[in-house]
């Protein structure tokens, strides 16, 4: 219950705190030619009650009593009351007086993106959220109040976004730009993997690729491979031949060398020129075997036996007089 009327200037909370009820009052006029005032307020008919003894210092509580119909020991504590606590003493017991604390109101385009955001996803944290309305609305609101906002709020909208899932944009890039965007506003990376159903480490990497290339880098680049995929050509075929016919006995390495381009790596060269050896009559097959001599005589051969000869000789570390000194090992033949 909240207080009117004469404590409309003072801003006051009044709740209820038990069943008990006092007895109402009914006011009743001696005279007849009195105006009757509709008095629907227990505050207003308490006040009335009394203010003939407030305002009229020799009158007493038992004549009004009788005037009014009313207990005189009641009109004596509503009067006591009174030049206690004013109008609050006239209060019934069975009701509280707190004072209204301060209340800062919420501005409704807050309120608004709350309610839009609890349609697309409920699953954001309070902080997440402050952050949020941060980036959209530019007001600071403590999550404590989010809190508070945020269970009061009615059940959620029906979602707005026509796409909710990542696997549904045309393509990637559009997928990606969808991330970036709600990472932009303040959404954090995991709100947007349950809302967007992608993975974690999805998130990191497109905000990486867009930092290093900034919106190009979005979009899926092909694996092809850049250079064509044959580097075999009749030109080459027929500048390799002539560097085989110069050099037959060259081998692959020295012939890539003798090109002087890196184009080319040495193993499709060394494959044109086995291809060259099996085409073309004039570049050898395969390279020159020299015949081996027949062995002839020995020419230290011995005329006879020898008395003895030597295994083995090493020269000593040791030195005396200058004259160095030999370790030899001598079997007798």
């Amino acid at each position: 219950m909240t207080c009117r009327g004469p404590l409309a200037e003072a801003v006051l909370d009044v709740r209820a705190q038990g069943r008990r009820r006092e007895a109402a009052t009914v006011v009743r006029y001696s005279d007849v030619d009195a105006p009757q005032l509709p008095l629907h307020d227990v505050l207003q008919q308490r006040y009335e009650l009394i203010r003939p003894l407030v305002l009229l210092q020799e009158r007493t509580a038992r004549p009004r009593a009788q005037e009014t119909d009313t207990h005189p020991e009641t009109v004596g504590a509503l009067k006591r009351r009174f030049e206690a606590q004013g109008l609050l003493g006239l209060l019934p017991e069975t009701l509280q007086v707190l004072p209204v604390g301060r209340q800062r109101r919420v501005p409704d385009e807050v309120v608004e993106e709350l309610q839009r955001l609890k349609g697309l996803y409920d699953g954001f944290g309070y902080r997440a959220l402050a952050r949020l309305l941060f980036h959209t609305c530019a007001r600071r609101v403590s999550h404590h109040r989010i809190k508070k906002l945020w269970h009061q709020l009615p059940p959620a909208a029906p979602r707005q976004l026509p796409l909710l899932d990542s696997h549904s944009y045309p393509t990637r890039g559009e997928a990606r730009r969808e991330v970036l965007t709600l990472y932009a506003q303040g959404w954090t990376k995991r709100s947007i993997s349950r809302f967007l159903h992608v993975s974690r480490p999805t998130i990191p990497m497109g905000i990486t690729r867009f930092e290093a290339q900034n919106a190009a880098r979005l979009e899926d680049k092909s694996r092809a491979p850049t250079a064509p995929v044959r580097t075999v050509w009749l030109p080459l075929m027929v500048e390799i031949y002539h560097l085989q016919k110069r050099h037959p006995d060259a081998g692959g390495f020295r012939i890539w060398s003798l090109r002087g381009k890196t184009d080319l790596s040495v193993r499709p060269v060394e494959r044109i020129m086995a291809l060259h050896r099996r085409v073309y009559p004039d570049i050898p097959h395969r390279r020159r075997t020299w015949r081996k001599p027949a062995p002839g005589p020995h020419p230290f051969k011995a005329a006879r036996a020898h008395a003895s000869w030597f295994i083995d000789g090493r020269l000593m570390d040791c030195a005396s007089d200058g004259v160095k000194w030999w370790s030899l090992i001598v079997r007798d033949g």
